[in-house]
């Protein structure tokens, strides 16, 4: 028992000399939202990508209507004429979803590109902030709790803006 009750002292005066931990939390997704440069650079990116958006509606639609066509005059073509309307519509649908993949692939890639560009950014205003603030760690993911004591991220959203033209 005398052990467990100096064990427990010795426990309590280490803890009394040693120095307390600055300790600070950031929400990168609430950061990424409230970012102006963000909201600006995606519909920037939104704009780029709109006009091809609304030609593959565009085809997509025509493609259907091609279908009902071809479906509405099946009785009055022969097999053969058939078979060839068919073939151009299948066509059609191929480069249709070459195109739309293609055109996804190149959102998602300028998407990564601006959410690195932000990743950047965040890095350098936490880098700033431990610094000035002395912060032994700052987390940034997988938190259950975090009280609004150390909640920094307002605090990155401010060097952030203030730091972008």
């Amino acid at each position: 028992m005398r052990i467990i009750v100096l064990l427990v002292l010795a426990m309590l005066a280490s803890l009394a000399n040693s120095e307390s931990i600055k300790v600070g939390y950031i929400n990168v997704d609430e950061v990424i939202t409230n970012l102006s440069q963000y909201h600006i650079e995606s519909e920037l990116l939104a704009s780029e990508f709109e006009p091809r958006k609304k030609e593959l509606l565009d085809l997509l639609e025509y493609i259907e209507l091609l279908k009902e066509n071809l479906i509405s005059k099946a009785n009055y073509l022969s097999n053969e004429d058939f078979q060839k309307e068919q073939e151009k519509i299948k066509e059609l649908e191929i480069d249709f979803q070459k195109d739309s993949e293609l055109w996804q692939f190149q959102l998602n890639q300028k998407k990564q590109i601006l959410l690195n560009f932000v990743e950047s950014l965040i890095n350098k205003a936490i880098e700033i902030l431990a610094k000035d603030g002395e912060y032994d760690l700052i987390l940034y993911e997988n938190v259950a709790f975090v009280s609004d004591r150390i909640d920094l991220t307002e605090d990155i959203v401010s060097i952030i803006e203030a730091s972008t033209p």
